[in-house]
């Protein structure tokens, strides 16, 4: 069904959608009320990322002109001038990642229960879907980060379960494991039994993780591992752990739990704090930030701040 949906976005977004595809459109979304979720689903997260209310993304959509398209598209162009970037945003994951089965908005975590016992915790503006094959459990992440505790009862139970990125899979040995999606690689925490880490185009490579360990791994490497000391990572506990950590870094990591744009001036991105701060309010970690640093926030608006030197 999301497929199915995405299909048709992307013709409709090609602006090659001649009147009698048009129609096959609608008819396909008026055919079953499965359809029409499908399509709200991806209209909403498109809405989300560009930050248009989804009343004019569904305008837009539902334009039959070449000028209407235009001026949705010339919207999202003027959004990337004011808003410091918020289409550019709207690139960041691909059409896999808008119609996937299971994703969570920017801020947002969200838990999935699925049929043989798997817990999905899922972290901020993540996706992935789910797949039952004849040799795998197979969870894709598109983006973000998600928290996996493997089940052992209910269908497809006695198949091994991994995680799939673009660089290669992790495969859960009776496990508890965090996996992130970051560009051009993935990292893996293990909390609990242990992971066997597969790059895609160098199996040689591969290894094996422990409970209390983490590794970042590309498609044909993986790095040394490093290690983790809590029972599951802090966004899961709605915090963001800082130890020593930079500036710029921090608010990289902030970042993604806050609609809009933040950063800071270079001449402050290398000042370091430590602590644990509260995801469900990133407006009060920005005053935590003014209050523990020689630094202030510089606010074009309420969603594109900036923190430079006091």
């Amino acid at each position: 069904m999301a497929r199915e949906a995405a299909h048709w976005f992307s013709l409709w977004r090609s602006e090659c959608m001649t009147d009698i595809q048009r129609e096959a459109w609608q008819r396909w979304r008026a055919a079953h009320p499965d359809h029409e979720r499908a399509w709200l689903h991806i209209e909403a997260v498109t809405a989300r990322l560009t930050g248009l209310p989804a009343s004019a993304a569904m305008t837009a959509l539902q334009a039959g002109s070449q000028a209407g398209r235009r001026r949705f598209f010339k919207s999202m162009a003027i959004l990337a001038m004011v808003g410091g970037g918020s289409a550019v945003v709207a690139t960041r994951g691909d059409w896999r990642a808008w119609s996937a089965d299971h994703a969570t908005a920017v801020g947002e975590r969200r838990a999935w229960h699925l049929p043989d016992g798997t817990t999905v915790l899922a972290d901020t503006d993540s996706a992935f879907d789910v797949r039952l094959e004849p040799a795998w459990r197979t969870l894709v992440l598109h983006r973000g980060e998600i928290l996996v505790t493997t089940g052992h009862d209910g269908p497809g139970a006695d198949r091994p379960l991994r995680v799939l990125t673009p660089v290669g899979h992790a495969r859960a040995l009776g496990t508890r494991l965090a996996v992130r999606r970051l560009p051009g690689q993935a990292r893996v925490s293990v909390f609990e039994g242990a992971v066997a880490l597969a790059p895609r185009r160098n199996a040689e490579a591969g290894r094996v993780l422990h409970a209390g360990e983490s590794a970042t791994f590309g498609d044909d490497w993986v790095a040394d591992g490093r290690a983790v000391g809590t029972s599951q990572p802090a966004w899961a506990r709605g915090e963001l752990a800082a130890d020593d950590m930079a500036l710029g870094d921090f608010l990289a990591e902030l970042g993604r739990y806050r609609r809009g744009v933040l950063g800071c001036d270079p001449d402050v991105a290398d000042l370091r704090l430590s602590g644990l701060f509260p995801l469900y309010d990133t407006d009060r970690v920005l005053q935590a930030v003014v209050r523990l640093l020689p630094v202030r926030l510089r606010m074009r608006t309420p969603y594109w701040v900036t923190v430079v030197s006091r």
